[in-house]
């Protein structure tokens, strides 16, 4: 009987468990996201862009990016770089995000790769990748990014 009784409050205790996970407040908010990017593909100079994503905070807490663009760059490069949307951001914790999903297109073919970014709760949130790889295909990104309107509980 003392095995049956740590058996479920063991099994209680894994149930529980999803309740505490993060996520970004509130659902159904409008994700606006803008800053400084940089993207580094092989066979192409740097290209340091100002970004602005787009999206929703879906009702399970993570937030799907629906559009991305990009502006500046040499000659206005920026505006030819592409990524796949949508993808995913899903909260880690209360200062840590995964990118789910994130594909380069053009100037080159990078990804699908999952990538970690740092955040931090305020008015507004910040959104941080330091420097991550997408690979398959080699590019490097880093993004500095604002966030109104959304926190992670």
């Amino acid at each position: 009987m003392k095995k049956l009784a740590v058996l479920c409050a063991a099994a209680a205790m894994t149930l529980a468990g999803p309740a505490f996970a993060q996520s970004f407040s509130p659902s159904g908010a409008t994700v606006t996201a803008t800053g400084a990017t940089s993207l580094t593909a092989p066979g192409f100079p740097t290209l340091n862009c100002a970004a602005t994503f787009r999206g929703t905070v879906n009702s399970d807490g993570t937030a799907t990016i629906t559009s991305a663009s990009f502006v500046g760059g040499p000659l206005g490069a920026c505006a030819l770089v592409r990524l796949t949307t949508p993808f995913t951001l899903v909260p880690t914790s209360t200062t840590s995000v995964n990118v789910n999903g994130l594909e380069v297109t053009a100037p080159v073919s990078c990804g699908p790769a999952n990538v970690s970014a740092t955040w931090a709760n305020g008015t507004p949130s910040h959104f941080d990748i330091p420097t991550a790889t997408i690979s398959p295909g080699g590019c490097t990104v880093t993004a500095h990014l604002t966030v109104s309107g959304i926190t992670i509980i």
